[in-house]
């Protein structure tokens, strides 16, 4: 048989419970919260697709002038242009434009 100070618990150990309460059962099974991957938002994902297209329209750019085709290189440079400034000023976000624009 054990003694007093056997059996007495240290302090904030827990106690194995045979008989569980709704209180406790709910504690066990509500599922655990993870905090939910973040995911780019709506702007970075629209500056990204921005940024592809300026490296298809450089491509393509790069291949007109080997077509010795000088029109529509340059609208395709201009449209890669355009696009990186487009990403430039989604990335940059409401109160970073003014200085973009002042570059």
């Amino acid at each position: 048989m054990r003694s007093h100070h056997q059996s007495k618990r240290p302090a904030g150990a827990a106690q194995l419970r045979l008989i569980t309460t709704p209180d406790d059962t709910r504690e066990v099974i509500s599922p655990v919260h993870r905090p939910r991957a973040s995911r780019a938002g709506r702007n970075l994902r629209m500056a990204e697709r921005l940024d592809q297209i300026a490296i298809d329209a450089q491509r393509e750019a790069a291949e007109a002038v080997m077509a010795h085709d000088d029109v529509s290189a340059r609208e395709l440079l201009d449209r890669a242009s355009a696009a990186r400034r487009a990403a430039a000023l989604l990335r940059a976000g409401p109160s970073g434009v003014r200085d973009l624009l002042a570059s």
